[in-house]
């Protein structure tokens, strides 16, 4: 936008969800940073970053790539955003579960574990999962661009595509490929999937935490809907 622009003009480029993402990144970095200098980020088993582990960002990037280039569509912010419910999701429920050494060696918070580049996956998690909500408002319930971001079936949509996306990457990894052991004896029972009910419940709570604020953010900035 040229510099003549008014300066509502300005404002709104200045608002775009572009700059928030770069401006969320620096934080990210300068974050990334601060522990490494107060040795916080610390490592186990042979020090060095394990498959299990760089599988995830490379997961992640694929993804990012196939959608970009293949469907034209950019998941940076839901990237960006599902990174960070994931930071929250993961220091809320640390006493949860241990990761183990042989699946994880790059850890965060000392004495604590928190692994730091699992943080991909919940980008991935996310954006796949408000993906399989818009394509199961439209198909299912009929919903125009708009009501994907009011209409209250849209919370119909968001509980399955979370189950199915975040229930599937928690039992894949914390089932079937044993990357972590659970701490907590689940009060609720355990899920036919072998997971505690406040598994459940949790990621469908955050999941509409998440999927509201991203898409009132690319309606409010990008105007993408």
């Amino acid at each position: 936008m040229r510099k003549t622009g008014s300066l509502t003009e300005r404002t709104k480029t200045w608002l775009h969800a572009r700059h928030w993402v770069i401006a969320w990144a620096a934080i990210f970095l300068a974050a990334l940073i601060a522990l490494a200098v107060t040795g916080q980020i610390h490592i186990q088993g042979n020090g060095l970053p394990t498959w299990y582990e760089l599988s995830v960002p490379l997961i992640a990037a694929a993804i990012w790539a196939v959608a970009r280039f293949a469907f034209k569509t950019d998941l940076t912010e839901e990237y960006l955003l599902g990174i960070i419910f994931g930071v929250q999701w993961e220091f809320l429920t640390e006493p949860y579960w241990t990761y183990l050494p042989d699946r994880f060696n790059v850890l965060v918070w000392r004495t604590k574990d928190i692994p730091l580049l699992a943080l991909p996956g919940w980008g991935t998690t996310f954006a796949l999962a408000v993906l399989l909500t818009n394509w199961i408002g439209k198909e299912l319930f009929h919903l125009t661009p708009k009501q994907l971001v009011f209409d209250w079936r849209v919370l119909i949509c968001d509980a399955i595509s979370i189950q199915l996306i975040g229930m599937g990457a928690e039992w894949t990894y914390g089932i079937l490929l044993h990357c972590w052991d659970y701490e907590i004896n689940f009060g609720l029972g355990k899920s036919p999937l072998g997971l505690g009910w406040e598994i459940h419940i949790g990621y469908m709570i955050v999941m509409f935490w998440y999927a509201t604020t991203m898409r009132v953010w690319k309606l409010k900035l990008e105007g993408s809907f």
